[in-house]
């Protein structure tokens, strides 16, 4: 059984032939960036995930001068983290802010109320970030 010559394409009806030479630098420049792309994804979704999480409960507003916060801090047990709370008027403006130490517990979920003074009347009370404090961490 003889198998069937393969022919040839027509001259000049597909345009001129590629050369290959350039085709496989390019492939592996395109991987090699794909693979340094995938990399950084990959390191900044492991840096930004964070042992220390919080939850707004709520806040009082008590005075002109003050303003109480209450939030959930979850965090490792033996962890110090340092919250950063703050007050804002009607405008947006800041009109106090505060950082709260929370030291080590019990368990890892911890309410906490901790107070805002303020230079004039807030609207709202929130924490804006926890990170672990320098010292005792869990991690």
């Amino acid at each position: 059984m003889t198998t069937p010559a393969r022919s040839a394409l027509p001259e000049g009806r597909y345009g001129p032939r590629r050369r290959s030479g350039r085709r496989p630098l390019v492939v592996t420049a395109l991987v090699a960036i794909g693979v340094v792309v995938l990399a950084w994804i990959l390191w900044v979704v492991v840096e930004s995930r964070s042992p220390v999480q919080w939850t707004d409960v709520g806040f009082d507003i008590v005075s002109n001068e003050r303003v109480d916060v209450t939030y959930d801090v979850h965090k490792p047990k033996d962890a110090t983290v340092t919250c950063t709370l703050r007050a804002l008027d009607r405008s947006k403006g800041l009109v106090g802010t505060t950082d709260v130490v929370v030291g080590p517990s019990r368990s890892d979920a911890t309410r906490r109320t901790d107070t805002v003074r303020t230079s004039a009347l807030a609207v709202t009370g929130f924490v804006q970030t926890c990170a672990v404090s320098g010292g005792s961490s869990g991690s």
